[in-house]
């Protein structure tokens, strides 16, 4: 099975961190070389080039030429291949405009606008864009490990959202939440002590609130397969609790989920 475009932009802004050439990696994955050509150039050079400083009259211009150009986009008919991808609905020139317009938010300390946006929204590709440029912005392990929860959580919010305004289980963000607590478990594993432990029991909390979350879905779901879904995550989040109750009585906190604490 294929990676999803969005980990592999995880798994390339780490190798472009560790200095290996923009062209060696996009060799390693030829399907999605087209996606993350222009993306990663720019991520190569954000470090060298300086920011600057935008007026509110310039800021509200971008933002007002970028959401016509994306919008504009949206309504010619797209590749195949893209059509797949669920955080990605833009060719690789949008991405790379908005990857440069993110950069200045950040540092600027103006990124609200999509913060409720949701799959489908025209801001929503700007709010995903956003987390990984913090998160490939961000040395510390701490802090890494603070985003993944994070950003599992806001899978979780936005899944609850969605649902309740589209009347729709959105299994994407359902994988996306699993997957951000899997990420964070590996990122813990490397952290010394008292951070380890401490972030363990965060994660494990979560688990447990998602768990009770996702258990207050069910009556708001309908479709057979939705349903099939969701109760393979509530089981999973149940299950990923107990192991990690059991890790901290050992007071080990490994990197990877134990038996049946990952999907299948």
């Amino acid at each position: 099975m294929k990676k999803r475009i969005e980990e592999l932009l995880d798994i390339c802004l780490q190798k472009i961190k560790e200095g290996i050439p923009v062209e060696e990696i996009l060799s390693q994955y030829p399907y999605y070389a087209d996606e993350l050509k222009e993306l990663l150039a720019t991520a190569k050079k954000i470090k060298d080039v300086p920011l600057p400083e935008p007026s509110n009259i310039g800021m509200a211009s971008c933002l007002v030429r970028l959401g016509e150009a994306l919008q504009l986009q949206k309504q010619k008919p797209r590749k195949a291949r893209i059509s797949r991808l669920l955080y990605f609905p833009f060719p690789a020139w949008a991405k790379a405009l908005v990857f440069a317009v993110i950069i200045i938010f950040i540092s600027w300390g103006t990124v609200t606008l999509s913060a409720n946006s949701l799959p489908g929204d025209l801001l929503y590709p700007m709010k995903f864009m956003t987390e990984k440029v913090k998160f490939f912005l961000t040395a510390n392990p701490g802090g890494k490990v603070e985003l993944r929860l994070i950003y599992s959580e806001e899978r979780m919010q936005e899944l609850v959202r969605h649902l309740d305004k589209r009347r729709d289980l959105n299994t994407e963000l359902l994988k996306a939440m699993l997957d951000e607590a899997t990420l964070a478990l590996e990122h813990i594993s490397r952290l010394p002590d008292p951070a380890g432990p401490v972030y363990f029991s965060r994660l494990q909390y979560l688990n447990a609130y998602q768990k009770d979350v996702l258990e207050n879905l069910k009556p708001k779901v309908t479709s057979p397969q939705q349903k099939e879904e969701l109760e393979n995550a509530i089981r999973l989040c149940g299950n990923r609790t107990q192991w990690m109750s059991r890790m901290r009585i050992k007071g080990v906190w490994p990197g990877k989920w134990g038996p049946h604490c990952d999907r299948r």
